[in-house]
């Protein structure tokens, strides 16, 4: 290789470590998204509250029912974005990179899951199950506004 090369090769990738090109693509989760086979040990009258505490750890919410009942919720929320400005390039050329030349394509989506567990006083599962409140994070890609699963 060429010293020209090198030196252009170490710029593209310093440029798309920093973020610096026309595509974009971000994933953000937050907490440990749990699945079916995490909670397969789960007895609804067996099961005790120490040992849900031990395997998931500690709910993200408790809600306290009447005569002593607790409810523990466990939150994940997953994010994603992707964008692609095809405009990017005219940026580099004179009088075209002063002018507005965004040509944008994006999609994303939000996802919230909830895990939820009821004690009775005693401390015992009473019930547990999945809520999939904003179930599946469906991307909405602009300008259009249908979903793509």
């Amino acid at each position: 290789m060429q010293p020209g090369w090198t030196s252009g090769l170490v710029l593209a990738l310093g440029l798309w470590i920093a973020g610096c090109t026309p595509i974009a693509w971000t994933r953000v989760t937050l907490n440990k998204p749990l699945k079916p086979n995490d909670v397969a040990f789960i007895v609804a009258g067996k099961t005790k509250w120490g040992e849900v505490i031990k395997k998931l750890g500690a709910p993200n919410d408790l809600v306290k029912e009447p005569e002593g009942a607790v409810v523990a919720n466990y939150y994940y929320y997953d994010g994603r974005h992707f964008g692609v400005d095809f405009g990017w390039p005219l940026g580099f050329f004179g009088p075209a990179a002063y002018a507005p030349h965004n040509m944008d394509f994006e999609n994303s989506g939000i996802g919230a899951d909830t895990f939820q567990v009821s004690f009775d006083a005693n401390g015992t599962v009473q019930y547990e199950g999945f809520s999939h409140t904003a179930s599946v994070a469906r991307f909405k890609p602009s300008p259009f506004k249908t979903a793509i699963p």
